[in-house]
């Protein structure tokens, strides 16, 4: 029976090594690409044509074969993810692909060795003004496998943007401006901005969105899209819209009351600067503070109600029987209540002033 148990384990053991030998292999092998430059961006006038230059390292541990092909830019994703066309066939309205030539369409390079692929661009003579943009790929599976889904390696791509010289037409504008929630603890804000570019030209629209307190003193900026990310062109379906998330601002005090946002966009070339602006308001109410000095203004009044009480009673008290007495007594009670209502409005006008000097 133990000889049989040795063997059974044994078995076991020999088939976790053959199981996981080749994963362990595979998981200390590296594997992956580095482009350089990641983004190509130039201006250029219809007919022209321009040479380009990319650096490729292998960073895996096995030499490579990468197989090259261009896709256009269908749209973007969310977080501003390009959306490729699946194939040179797939109009997007942003075509690239078919300008770019290339010497071979495939490059071996060794293991963490670099390459340098020179590629042609040539803008056709009819090419429509504005923007155009895709992407050059380099991939380690063959662009059909890719096309019909049965790529199962990794691949990288170049991000190539044109704009044509011509009629062009830039106007954008903001969709939405406004903060993630209306009511907010403390001074620890998000702001959600949705850009709308209606024209024949992707922009990179940033500027400062400035924050003032009930008070109208500025007590904050956030800088708008820091990294000039790219809103791009309107195509053939309509305007193009991107939603920038997360514009997070943070103060520097408790704050207090309603604050409002004013952002002002620029966007645009050189000596054709355009701007854009919007307005979001939002309140901060920091309840951990506010909570207990409410119960401490209703213990307050609660205290105050009862002191006048006592007192109108007392006086009461020292007042004859009879007709003059029960007059007295009405009138009395008219004006211990209108004495309590002043006293509860006094001190909750206090209360706020007092919370408005504090946290404003």
């Amino acid at each position: 029976m133990v000889f049989v148990f040795k063997n059974v384990v044994s078995a076991l053991l020999l088939s976790a090594v053959f199981f996981l030998l080749p994963l362990l292999t595979l998981a200390q092998e590296e594997v992956g690409l580095s482009i350089s430059p990641a983004v190509i961006e130039a201006t250029l006038d219809p007919g022209a044509s321009n040479q380009y230059s990319i650096t490729l390292k292998n960073l895996s541990n096995a030499e490579q074969v990468y197989f090259i092909f261009a896709r256009n830019i269908a749209s973007v994703g969310p977080g501003g993810v390009p959306i490729f066309a699946s194939s040179d066939l797939e109009k997007t309205g942003f075509e690239i692909s078919e300008w770019i030539t290339l010497p071979t369409n495939q490059l071996t390079i060794g293991s963490q060795e670099s390459a340098v692929l020179n590629f042609e661009l040539n803008v056709p003579e009819d090419a429509s003004p504005g923007s155009h943009a895709g992407g050059l790929f380099f991939s380690v599976d063959p662009p059909e496998m890719e096309s019909s889904g049965a790529a199962v390696g990794y691949q990288v791509a170049n991000i190539i943007s044109i704009r044509v010289d011509g009629d062009v037409d830039e106007s954008a504008n903001i969709r939405q401006f406004s903060t993630s929630k209306f009511l907010y603890g403390s001074q620890n804000v998000d702001f959600i901005a949705r850009i709308e570019n209606t024209g024949n030209v992707s922009v990179r629209p940033t500027g400062p969105i400035e924050i003032f307190n009930m008070l109208g003193n500025k007590v904050g900026t956030v800088t708008f899209n820091e990294e000039r990310a790219v809103v791009f062109r309107a195509s053939d379906q309509g305007p193009f819209e991107r939603t920038f998330e997360n514009i997070n601002w943070t103060g520097d005090s408790v704050g207090f009351g309603r604050y409002e946002a004013i952002v002002s966009l620029v966007y645009g070339e050189e000596g054709a600067i355009r701007t854009m602006s919007s307005t979001a308001s939002f309140w901060i109410l920091p309840m951990n503070i506010i909570g207990p000095a409410l119960a401490a203004l209703a213990v307050l009044l609660l205290i105050v109600f009862i002191v006048v009480k006592l007192y109108i009673k007392r006086s009461l008290a020292h007042l004859n029987q009879g007709r003059r007495v029960v007059n007295r007594r009405r009138k009395s009670g008219t004006s211990s209540l209108l004495l309590l209502t002043v006293v509860m409005l006094t001190v909750t006008a206090v209360f706020l002033i007092a919370l408005l000097a504090l946290f404003a």
